[in-house]
């Protein structure tokens, strides 16, 4: 079922204990701390995709590049988050920050509207490749911020069939797996099953790009890394986008993922493809 953001995943998971949801490790947190019965159980990615973005007549080779500027991004706590770890960690002074709250930053950043765009390598890098616009990009996890990613989540009921949750992950694991083993007979398959189309030279790098993403090394897909989840909900709870705190033990099932990965062990490994 496709949604246009993380409000629409809640919508549909509260609605319906047989679906998955995906959203930000962030929106989950703020969703379960405001009453929502919902349990986190894998990872959409290993590793954050997220990363600044900048035209290519603008400097942005160092962090404090960003002071100055106009750095715009998408309403909800996800890239805020982000936002405030990389100004603590690399001493920024946010004095000099102009942080702009928008409903469309990639257009935004192509009206020069802002200066740098904070988004997703998979929704604003994709779509800045698919109209075949030059830009550059400044990673945050090269400067000690390493957020948590987006997650699959869902009602607390539906752990009473985790077999199916399992079942999932696994398939999820072998499809990437067999995607990625063979670029010939997957990008024909994505070429022609995307809207709005994008070129098959442009999927390879994509897809490349992604990779890092989805199994960085020595990870597993889908795997949940439990410190940055902590982590984010402690600043979370600092900035008061969490009123109250979530009980971790509870909000996220880390098991599904073992048993998946014990029960696929013939099939999946932490060897790339």
């Amino acid at each position: 079922m496709a949604g246009s953001g993380d409000a629409d995943a809640f919508a549909a998971v509260a609605a319906d204990e047989h679906t998955i949801g995906i959203a930000s490790a962030a929106a989950f947190l703020k969703a379960r701390s405001e009453g929502l019965a919902i349990v986190a159980f894998a990872g959409c990615y290993a590793a954050s995709p997220v990363e600044f973005f900048a035209l290519p007549d603008t400097k942005l080779l160092l962090p404090s590049d960003l002071e100055g500027k106009r750095i715009g991004y998408m309403r909800g706590p996800e890239l805020s988050a982000v936002l405030y770890e990389f100004v603590s960690k690399n001493s920024l002074a946010q004095s000099k920050l102009l942080p702009i709250e928008s409903d469309d930053p990639l257009q935004d950043l192509l009206n020069r509207k802002i200066d740098v765009l904070l988004g997703n390598l998979d929704v604003e890098g994709q779509e800045l490749a698919r109209r075949n616009i030059e830009y550059k990009t400044l990673s945050p996890a090269s400067y000690g911020v390493h957020a948590a990613a987006a997650v699959y989540f869902v009602q607390e009921q539906a752990l009473g069939n985790r077999r199916s949750l399992e079942k999932l992950i696994i398939a999820t694991a072998q499809g990437w797996n067999a995607a990625y083993a063979d670029y010939d007979r997957t990008i024909p398959i994505i070429a022609n099953s995307i809207d709005p189309p994008l070129s098959r030279p442009l999927i390879a790098r994509l897809m490349d790009a992604q990779r890092g993403y989805l199994r960085p090394y020595a990870a597993r897909f889908g795997e949940l890394d439990e410190r940055r989840i902590r982590s984010l909900q402690s600043q979370l709870l600092r900035r008061r986008v969490l009123q109250r705190p979530v009980d971790l033990n509870l909000a996220v099932n880390y098991d599904i993922l073992k048993e998946a990965y014990r029960s696929g062990a013939k099939n999946l490994t932490r060897d790339e493809p």
